[in-house]
């Protein structure tokens, strides 16, 4: 069966569902491999290159002419991937005490914000790094607002200290004390959103924090690897197992078995780990620093 004709129109940016049918192509061809889905009724391409400019035009298309983005599309403008199902919604911001019309795809938020907590991006009015971390900390679930925290200070658009002193500026607003919490957690040496969810299951368990991106090295001294997470003392490894290609998985079993030949326990998690069984894991890490203490 031959494919069908893609409309130029659709291979230069995002569209809507809507704009696609009319131009004659289904929703059910825009399942197919041959495009993206970026938010609720919002494609492009696959063709497109994801780049900032193209994903500030896909949150234009549900934004409106009022408004800013927030929440987790900010952070998404910003460049922070959360792997996070909410990101399919476009957050909005709204000027508290505005008329709210509902629209399929937003999540509208009514915000009390300065001037400078809003910033133009390719002329689109979107929250700075530090408003999007400040707000995603108070609306979303501590795990989950650790994530936007602890990529957006990866990224060096925020730091730890930048957020615990807005959100001493901001004590007046509903969540602040958990907003107070995630930046006290925030580690910007993690690298992924899994490494993130990983450390704080280790800590909300009680096992302790752990040291990120620790390197281990040969009693001489000799570089041996990084480890995404630590407890020096017990030297016990702790490794979030994120290999998508094989010549990647090989290099990161070479790496943990040269750790273990110098005394190390290299305890490896992957996503069912922390999904399905995270009380076995965190018993296993238990064992692990018990048996070295």
């Amino acid at each position: 069966m031959p494919r069908p004709l893609v409309p130029d129109s659709l291979r230069r940016g995002p569209f809507t569902t809507a704009q696609a049918r009319a131009l004659g192509v289904s929703k059910f061809t825009l399942r197919g491999s041959e495009w993206r889905h970026v938010f609720r009724d919002v494609w492009i391409h696959a063709s497109v290159a994801d780049t900032l400019s193209t994903r500030v035009a896909a949150a234009k298309l549900v934004l409106g002419n009022e408004g800013f983005l927030c929440g987790l599309t900010a952070a998404w403008i910003h460049g922070i991937e959360t792997q996070d199902r909410r990101a399919q919604l476009v957050w909005v911001g709204r000027p508290t005490g505005s008329w709210r019309r509902p629209r399929a795809g937003c999540l509208v938020r009514e915000l009390t914000v300065a001037a400078d907590d809003v910033q133009l991006v390719d002329g689109t009015p979107v929250t700075t790094p530090l408003r999007t971390a400040f707000d995603c900390a108070r609306w979303l679930g501590l795990v989950e607002a650790v994530v936007v925290a602890d990529a957006l200070a990866h990224a060096r658009l925020i730091t730890p200290e930048a957020l615990l002193a807005y959100v001493d500026g901001h004590r007046g607003l509903r969540g602040v004390v958990q907003a107070d919490r995630v930046a006290q957690l925030i580690e910007p040496l993690t690298e992924s959103p899994m490494e993130s969810r990983l450390r704080l299951l280790l800590i909300r368990s009680g096992i302790g924090v752990p040291v990120a991106q620790y390197e281990v090295r040969t009693h001489d001294g000799g570089f041996v690897g990084r480890a995404d997470f630590a407890y020096p003392a017990q030297r016990v490894i702790v490794e979030y197992d994120g290999a998508q290609h094989w010549d990647q998985r090989r290099a990161d079993d070479r790496r943990r078995d040269a750790m273990r030949a110098l005394g190390w326990t290299v305890i490896v998690a992957s996503r069912s780990d922390y999904y399905e069984s995270p009380e076995a894991f965190v018993a296993q890490v238990r064992r692990a620093l018990a048996a070295a203490a």
